[in-house]
């Protein structure tokens, strides 16, 4: 069942079993869970909210320009052909498509090096920084733009097809975030998008950044995140202990207070009830 060629019962162009199968993080596939029922129901939070408000655009839009407004969008029209193992590399240059003259296969022959490195390594920081916020590239088969420019009804199913897939990852994304603690509207006004479609227009690599960063969180956000609320579950805890232990303190203290009162009492009744040679001391 679909809508203008979309599939409704699908979630970022997969079945829900597909794409959960792929999630190994359990707070990541936790937050996915309720994203798709609460599409699967039709409900509407702010999440989805803000979600669909940044992958609504001109109704009927033919092209990636009219159907994302609130992005600069970059379209390359060529054969992109990336192996998702290289796509999904932390230190694969995709910030390279956001510049205009570059071409859509400008980055085939590019090969790793060595073990996949950490999002954190400072050069890869400024790279993930130059691409700025609220920017989109599209990657677009030859084949693919020739049959939009033929078909404007055509055109319209895959623009349309992207525009859902951008709002079901935004919608898992944000929830993931939300999850975290981040500000949502921030999350979501700070990310930039790289979309490198196959022949039928689904989406087959997808980059998303954030602010000198991947979205994710990143395995290192989450690690640090953890590492930080044991922390401060660790000074909770530091604090009680001194809170109890002062408050025992306090109590002793009284309690030798009275001791000494008392006993001070009892040395003066002994002072006075003795004669005054066989003072007590």
């Amino acid at each position: 069942m679909g809508i203008n060629g979309i599939e409704t019962g699908k979630y970022m162009g997969e079945s829900y079993q597909e794409r959960l199968s792929k999630i190994t993080d359990k707070n990541a596939a936790s937050a996915f869970q309720a994203a798709y029922a609460k599409k699967m129901a039709g409900s509407t939070d702010y999440i989805s909210t803000i979600s669909k408000a940044y992958s609504t655009g001109k109704p009927s839009a033919t092209n990636f320009v009219d159907a994302f407004p609130q992005y600069e969008v970059i379209t390359h029209v060529g054969n992109a052909d990336i192996t998702q193992a290289r796509w999904q590399r932390n230190d694969f240059p995709f910030w390279k498509y956001f510049q205009k003259n570059t071409r859509a296969d400008a980055l085939n022959d590019w090969r790793p090096v060595g073990a996949n490195p950490p999002q954190t390594r400072a050069d890869l920081q400024r790279n993930y920084s130059s691409v700025g916020c609220g920017r989109m590239v599209v990657l677009i088969p030859e084949s693919l733009q020739q049959k939009m420019d033929a078909d404007p009804a055509y055109a319209r199913q895959i623009v349309a097809k992207l525009q859902e897939w951008k709002e079901d990852y935004d919608r898992w994304d944000n929830t993931v975030a939300a999850s975290y603690g981040m500000n949502v509207a921030e999350q979501q006004a700070g990310k930039s998008y790289v979309f490198n479609l196959d022949e039928n227009g689904d989406v087959k690599n997808c980059t998303v950044t954030g602010p000198g960063r991947l979205t994710g969180p990143t395995k290192e956000e989450m690690e640090r995140i953890k590492a930080q609320q044991a922390k401060k579950r660790k000074r909770h805890a530091k604090y009680i202990q001194i809170l109890e232990e002062s408050t025992e303190k306090k109590k002793l203290q009284e309690q030798a207070n009275i001791h000494f009162y008392q006993s001070q009492q009892a040395r003066r009744n002994l002072v006075i009830l003795q004669p005054e040679n066989e003072i007590i001391r």
